[in-house]
């Protein structure tokens, strides 16, 4: 009996510390489009945006429109928040505006938050391209 009540008690203990992917977490992903080493700021005209996907790895057939969270970055800023992050795995894909070459610029890179960094602020660098 005694065995039976600790593999339940290890049991419980386990699926509590287990996370799904999502946004109720504590974790803040900074994503910085680049085109060609070049930061894309979001401006009035063309917002940056980032498409989520939850526990994947690799980008969905159509990122723009099988994703389960799409975080709008704010004018003027060169990155865009992704706050209250799970750990876990991610696919994240930027769209955004070159005003260098007045041309949309899309790109995607799997991330994956550690249990250790699910409090922590993690940069990416999402290279773009037209």
């Amino acid at each position: 009996m005694k065995k039976v009540i600790y593999s339940a008690i290890v049991l419980t203990a386990f699926l509590m510390g287990c996370s799904k992917e999502g946004l109720d977490g504590d974790a803040t992903l900074v994503l910085k489009p680049a085109h060609h080493g070049s930061s894309i700021s979001s401006t009035a005209a063309y917002q940056d945006s980032a498409f989520i996907k939850f526990n994947v790895k690799d980008a969905p057939a159509d990122p723009t429109h099988d994703y389960d969270a799409l975080i709008v970055g704010e004018i003027g800023e060169d990155h865009v928040h992704v706050t209250n992050v799970k750990w876990g795995d991610y696919f994240v894909y930027c769209t955004g505006w070159d005003t260098t070459i007045n041309a949309r610029v899309t790109g995607g890179v799997y991330v994956k938050v550690k249990r250790s960094e699910r409090k922590n602020e993690i940069v990416v660098d999402v290279p773009v391209t037209e």
